[in-house]
């Protein structure tokens, strides 16, 4: 065998490797297209307002890193808020329903808590308005948007429901794009 046709074979055996590798999905789903610009980076923003008054922790970042995975049928957001004692994780997999035509989401924290609920599109805002959170103290509706601001940036607006129906705003900030880690 020559060193070109041995320099081929090698090339040709790696090319599966290498395109099996890649963290991003070839082609990227319908109903995961709002989400899309995420995968492949972490985001960091601050605790929510509900979270800093209950903790005292009013500075802390909160991380959440997000990866394709399943051959891109599912794609993870991995929580992480660092400065709480102990630290809270969790993790939100984002899921195509394919009896429903809706991209819908499970979080689980190691709090004890998880909440699910479904991913739309409102203009260019991303929409959870369905948010059922369930921990040790009952269940807490969240009405969530992420509005992109260019590639680097979305701001995030947060609102729980009160138990007589009424609401109030929990969040509202920026979140910038990291590298993964």
């Amino acid at each position: 065998m020559t060193s070109i046709n041995l320099l081929a074979f090698c090339v040709a055996l790696s090319l599966p490797l290498a395109t099996a590798a890649q963290p991003v999905a070839q082609k990227i789903p319908e109903g995961f297209k709002p989400l899309a610009f995420m995968a492949g980076s972490c985001w960091e923003g601050p605790l929510p307002d509900f979270v800093a008054a209950s903790t005292g922790v009013s500075e802390q970042a909160l991380s959440h890193c997000v990866r394709w995975r399943l051959e891109g049928h599912v794609l993870t957001d991995t929580l992480v808020m660092s400065a709480l004692t102990p630290p809270e994780r969790g993790e939100t997999n984002y899921y195509w329903d394919s009896e429903t035509k809706t991209l819908r989401y499970i979080f689980w924290s190691n709090a004890g808590s998880y909440s699910t609920g479904t991913v739309k599109t409102d203009g260019d805002k991303i929409v959870f308005d369905d948010e059922r959170l369930f921990g040790s103290k009952g269940v807490v509706h969240f009405y969530t948007t992420w509005t992109p601001q260019g590639p680097d940036t979305y701001i995030q607006e947060r609102r729980r429901q009160n138990a007589d129906g009424t609401w109030t705003p929990s969040a509202v900030a920026p979140f910038h794009r990291k590298p993964l880690k």
